[in-house]
């Protein structure tokens, strides 16, 4: 195991295009307890291949961007998931999205409900909008949780998380 618990992002997200500005492969997020074998399985460095959620009791996933972000514009935050066909506990387990503009920002949220494993990849999702004094450079922290149940769930594929800029 390594010194620690946690596995923290190794390199910045991969800039993509004109409208979507950032992807993130799974060893580009902060994943608690992703550096622990008994708990999450991380794909080798250098492959683009999801991290398998083995089991935990508390999954949290976090990113930042920093972008230039405008007043009127919105952004979408989103997670590219499966479940395994032996996926279990999160029947009636809440999962979040959650972002913020900046470290003193407010969290928004949207709240998802997984159904039957399906190993077909599904986002969920999370559209966002700067609020007033919201110009310019910035960084958004988001992430992907659930906390609060306490029940054990695993089964999980993270194959990736997008940051875009929705048209107008």
């Amino acid at each position: 195991m390594a010194s620690s618990p946690h596995f923290d992002a190794e390199n910045p997200q991969k800039q993509l295009g004109s409208d979507t500005l950032a992807k993130f492969e799974p060893r580009n997020l902060n994943i608690v307890w992703g550096n622990d074998t008994r708990y999450w399985k991380m794909p080798p460095k250098g492959r683009s291949e999801p991290a398998e959620l083995l089991q935990v009791c508390w999954l949290e996933v976090s990113g930042s961007i920093s972008c230039a972000i405008a007043k009127g514009n919105k952004y979408r935050i989103s997670f590219s998931i499966s479940l395994k066909p032996d996926a279990f506990g999160w029947n009636n387990c809440p999962v979040y999205v959650m972002a913020k503009f900046g470290k003193k920002g407010k969290y928004s949220w949207k709240k998802n409900m997984l159904s039957a494993p399906d190993q077909k990849a599904f986002d969920i999702d999370l559209e966002i909008e700067p609020k007033d004094g919201n110009d310019g450079p910035e960084t958004i922290y988001f992430g992907l949780y659930e906390v609060w149940s306490g029940k054990w769930k695993g089964g999980l594929l993270l194959h990736n998380a997008t940051f875009e800029q929705l048209p107008k």
